[in-house]
């Protein structure tokens, strides 16, 4: 994914949702900190991910355009031992993804268009966290490769025979044909 996309996410989690303790990009860290193979994170924590990659299309002068990029955000928090703290807890969570959506909800900046928000669901199948993500859409433009107006370049192109196109000619239309013809 863009690197400026993903700056540009993180710079907003850290200004708008200082109350997360850990951000980073999602790599399955729930089950990698069950099984004990990674260390711990603190909680409440988001985690970024983009499940359906991205497709380009060329659009113009070497700009390249992903109309529907996927961004989804697990928000969690830990599960309390406690029966008592339970509900706090799950009202807690219910709040921290409704503000991750009052957050995201229209953001857009450089290089890419306003996050819209297309699904959200919980994961039931956790035993010690309560996670929520949430799915934005939004549309990627690549200009790194940004053919500037002015600059050199060299065009190769692939033609068999030799074409003389004579600026003389008569009134009129001609094509490269007929004036080669005489």
């Amino acid at each position: 994914m863009q690197r400026d996309l993903i700056e540009a996410i993180k710079a907003q989690i850290a200004a708008e949702l200082p109350q997360f303790k850990t951000v980073d990009l999602y790599n399955d860290q729930f089950t990698k900190q069950d099984e004990g193979s990674i260390d711990s994170f603190r909680f409440p924590a988001l985690f970024i991910s983009f499940p359906d990659g991205a497709t380009y299309k060329d659009y113009t002068a070497g700009v390249q355009t992903s109309a529907d990029v996927t961004v989804r955000f697990y928000i969690a928090d830990e599960l309390t031992k406690s029966r008592l703290s339970i509900g706090k807890t799950v009202l807690e969570v219910l709040d921290l993804k409704q503000t991750v959506f009052s957050k995201f909800q229209g953001f857009s900046g450089v290089g890419f268009k306003s996050f819209s928000r297309i699904f959200e669901e919980a994961d039931e199948a956790r035993t010690n966290y309560y996670i929520f993500s949430q799915d934005y859409k939004t549309s990627v433009i690549d200009s790194s490769s940004y053919v500037d107006q002015g600059a050199t370049h060299t065009v190769t192109l692939d033609l068999t025979s030799e074409v003389i196109i004579n600026p003389l000619t008569d009134d009129g239309i001609r094509t490269a044909k007929d004036v080669n013809d005489n």
